[in-house]
């Protein structure tokens, strides 16, 4: 049973009800490099495909509760590029993000650190997960602090910086039917790899 876009919709409906007034900060997974230019099979983060089902490397997800309907859910993804796809395969782009993962707005992940600032603004709070991010973090805090330093003269600023992992991991702690499949498939695949390993690992030691 494939987990289809409406679920990832519940599950994002979920996300905005649990996190109140505060914007939150969702980077996924980068692609890691094992030496040279060669890079290990990319692994999406558990909690952004959690709440986007979007499976490329260095996007990143903003969820903004404090934003008028329309811009409340935003994807920076890395754009269409031929010439990159070549080497590193398909990209949905910023369109794809749209009409194909539900995303309000999507941008190239380029354009973050100009965008991010206006984005959180008016946010209560910043849900984002400090230390994990090297890349996304300095930029958060960059924003968080622009706005603090306007405070005097604005009378807004987030409150302070949240973590989200408490919250979302509150929340696939509950599964989903169709997550319960896939989790017993999951099961029944790895007893049966183990059970053949087993007779195999039987069958040498008997030969010697």
């Amino acid at each position: 049973m494939l987990i289809g876009p409406e679920i990832h919709a519940e599950r994002r409906a979920r996300f905005f009800e649990a996190l109140g007034g505060a914007a939150a900060v969702i980077p996924g997974a980068a692609l890691a490099t094992h030496h040279a230019d060669c890079e290990w099979p990319f692994r999406q983060s558990s909690d952004f495909w959690y709440l986007t089902g979007f499976d490329e490397p260095d996007a990143v997800a903003l969820f903004l509760p404090h934003k008028p309907e329309g811009e409340r859910y935003v994807l920076f993804v890395q754009p269409k590029e031929p010439s990159a796809e070549v080497w590193h395969g398909f990209r949905w782009g910023c369109e794809g993000a749209v009409a194909h993962y539900g995303a309000d707005l999507a941008h190239p992940r380029s354009e973050l650190a100009q965008r991010l600032p206006e984005y959180l603004q008016g946010a209560e709070g910043i849900a984002f997960r400090v230390g994990k991010h090297p890349e996304v973090e300095p930029l958060v805090l960059q924003a968080w602090a622009q706005q603090l330093d306007r405070a005097p003269r604005s009378g807004s600023a987030a409150l302070g910086l949240v973590a989200p992992c408490p919250l979302l991991h509150r929340l696939r702690l509950r599964k989903a039917p169709e997550e319960l499949v896939r989790m017993r498939e999951a099961a029944r695949r790895s007893e049966e790899h183990t059970s053949e390993l087993q007779s195999r690992q039987y069958l040498v030691c008997r030969l010697l």
